[in-house]
């Protein structure tokens, strides 16, 4: 909601705001904030150049966003925009490892 209500608000000025959803990227996030040993940090993630490259390419097609990495993770995304709340929640604890 906050890249869309910039996005809107800057429009007349020229200015192009794209959100890049990534998903889970290499990179050392989830190492720095303790999270290899559960199943959000552990699990498969994708390159960080793949997710730059559709980010910029997003941005320059004018795009409001984009879901960045692999298939997987865009019908992931797609799921998640369908399903209701409680569910998501439930999946992210469960995957951030509150819940056995």
């Amino acid at each position: 909601m906050f890249e869309e209500s910039l996005r809107e608000a800057l429009r007349v000025t020229g200015v192009t705001v794209t959100a890049l959803l990534p998903g889970a990227t290499d990179t050392n996030f989830h190492s720095n904030a303790g999270m290899d040993s559960i199943e959000i940090g552990s699990s498969k993630k994708n390159g960080k150049d793949l997710a730059a490259k559709q980010g910029y390419e997003a941005l320059m097609n004018d795009e409001d966003h984009v879901v960045g990495g692999d298939e997987e993770t865009k019908q992931q995304a797609q799921d998640n925009r369908t399903a209701p709340e409680p569910v998501k929640a439930a999946n992210h604890a469960k995957r951030a490892g509150l819940h056995n």
